[in-house]
């Protein structure tokens, strides 16, 4: 895990699948599902309760300016949590 933000009601998370430096020497052993349903499974039990929805959203970071943009997107979302959708409003709004 390069970065990561827990939100309230969801995750983002930077996942490295090659070595340090970007390049990858060969292909990942596993496909990016797998290791998502690991991590999904494995939460889920330490919890004793189902965490997750079925799906999850992926990117592939191509490039160093992309990789930064979307560093910066996941390190500023704490900050932007008001504005999300599914932020929970108080009953008077």
């Amino acid at each position: 895990m390069d970065k990561y933000v827990i939100m309230p009601n969801h995750i983002h998370v930077i996942l490295a699948l090659g070595p340090g430096g970007g390049r990858m020497l060969s292909a990942p052993t596993k496909p990016l599902s797998t290791v998502v349903g690991q991590m999904k499974r494995a939460s889920s039990r330490a919890a004793g309760a189902p965490l997750w929805q079925r799906s999850f959203h992926d990117h592939v970071i191509r490039s160093q300016a992309d990789y930064l943009l979307i560093w910066k997107y996941v390190d500023d979302n704490p900050a932007r949590w008001r504005e999300d959708r599914y932020f929970p409003q108080s009953p008077s709004q």
